[in-house]
């Protein structure tokens, strides 16, 4: 997405050399792109996760269960935000 600095080779970079295995972990703490915008985190979170289950051989549920953890992660970011 053009609205954060960031790459799907960055997702790519961080399950192959940096052992991420979850969106938390890249969209949080190997992108940072929680912190920068909470909302199009969440918005990315679906590609984050296929991309991921793709590397790492996971399923739709797979996929469906970590949207919907990172979108509960980011939705207390936005609602912080909006105060």
């Amino acid at each position: 997405d053009s609205r954060l600095p960031y790459l799907q080779s960055e997702v790519v970079w961080a399950v192959e050399h940096e052992m991420a295995r979850t969106v938390e972990d890249v969209l949080a703490r190997r992108t940072r792109a929680l912190f920068l915008d909470a909302a199009v985190a969440k918005e990315i979170a679906p590609q984050v996760a296929e991309t991921i289950a793709d590397m790492l051989k996971r399923d739709e549920q797979w996929c469906r269960d970590q949207t919907s953890s990172f979108a509960a992660l980011a939705e207390g970011y936005l609602a912080t935000s909006a105060q």
